[in-house]
């Protein structure tokens, strides 16, 4: 037992300094901190104010993401609110260096037995399942609702798609998936692998439709404070409408979640993205790029950063850094 919590601490502990290398890879690479610096100089007076709603939007994000995966955890096993919390900045961490976000669900499961583990992935798949569900809905409405423009924001996404250097290779893994998929059908271990799938699937029946409709509401208000985070700050970047700029916001998380990349942590689909979107609207390309950055950086990066700052902060402290050992 005491082997096997040193083991996970190592995991843990090595989750951490893979974030923080790949954060720091990404601020350091990252092109425009110039006319970022210069525009943050002449716009000094809006920036703390600006900087304290961030954090405070931050707070408010974390805390409905560990309530929602509180609930979540529930036919597992009954968590406190430290621990979700732990659990889920442990997502964003193995999260942002995977395609699509798929250490999240392996970064909360490090932290339960091996029993537990596949039913907690399913549960933070399910989790995912609601959120796509809600930025999907958002990102068709807004479509709809923008009628004017709606055709050139579909012809950009097909264009980038269909140009992206990521199309090739996704059709040759698709294909070998596939033939894989079709060899080891006929294998006798296949069908025991199918059996193990269908149990664990059986999850989402022993999920209460109230706790799918709680976790529905806190992903849809969630949903909206870090929209409302994206708006606030291409509005300090010059943005004026407010109303098509919010119907923008929308279809970019939709592009962003259903267009494959390297992780989270791409800033530069996420910036290229950004330019196609938002490029319709009063702000000028540079203030695009540092709105999707600095959104970048208090909803994924910070978060990713968290555990090794409070354990640095902590380290002169025996009785805190137990309090926070599991981060």
């Amino acid at each position: 037992m005491r082997r096997a919590q040193i083991n996970i601490n190592r995991i843990l502990m090595l989750i951490s300094a893979v974030a923080l290398v790949w954060v720091g890879y990404k601020l350091w690479s990252f092109a425009e901190w110039g006319a970022f610096l210069d525009y943050l100089k002449t716009n000094q007076q809006q920036l703390p104010a600006l900087l304290m709603l961030q954090f405070s939007l931050m707070g408010l994000n974390l805390a409905l993401e560990t309530r929602k995966w509180q609930i979540l955890a529930r036919p597992v096993r009954f968590i406190s609110f430290r621990e979700a919390f732990v659990q889920v900045l442990k997502g964003i961490q193995l999260g942002m260096v995977t395609p699509a976000r798929t250490g999240d669900p392996i970064g909360k499961s490090v932290f339960y037995p091996s029993g537990e583990k596949s039913k907690i992935i399913v549960l933070s798949l399910i989790g995912s399942i609601i959120q796509n569900f809600v930025i999907l809905f958002a990102a068709i409405w807004a479509l709809l609702w923008t009628t004017h423009s709606a055709g050139d924001y579909l012809t950009l996404l097909v264009n980038s798609t269909a140009s992206s250097s990521l199309l090739l290779p996704l059709t040759v893994i698709s294909g070998l998936i596939l033939a894989l998929w079709l060899i080891l059908k006929r294998m006798r271990y296949f069908t025991v692998f199918l059996s193990l799938v269908k149990t664990r699937l059986d999850m989402i029946k022993q999920t209460k439709k109230s706790a799918i409709l709680h976790v529905l509401l806190l992903t849809t208000i969630r949903y909206s404070v870090f929209s409302f985070q994206f708006l606030i700050l291409l509005h300090f970047f010059g943005l004026n409408d407010i109303r098509n700029g919010l119907y923008a916001i929308f279809i970019f998380y939709g592009a962003l979640s259903f267009i494959p990349s390297a992780g989270a942590g791409d800033l530069s689909i996420r910036a290229t993205l950004a330019i196609m979107i938002f490029g319709s609207t009063a702000v000028a390309e540079p203030g695009i790029v540092m709105s999707s950055l600095v959104l970048w950086f208090f909803n994924l990066a910070l978060p990713a950063l968290m555990p090794s700052v409070i354990l640095a902060a902590t380290s002169f402290h025996p009785k805190l850094q137990k309090f926070f050992l599991r981060i």
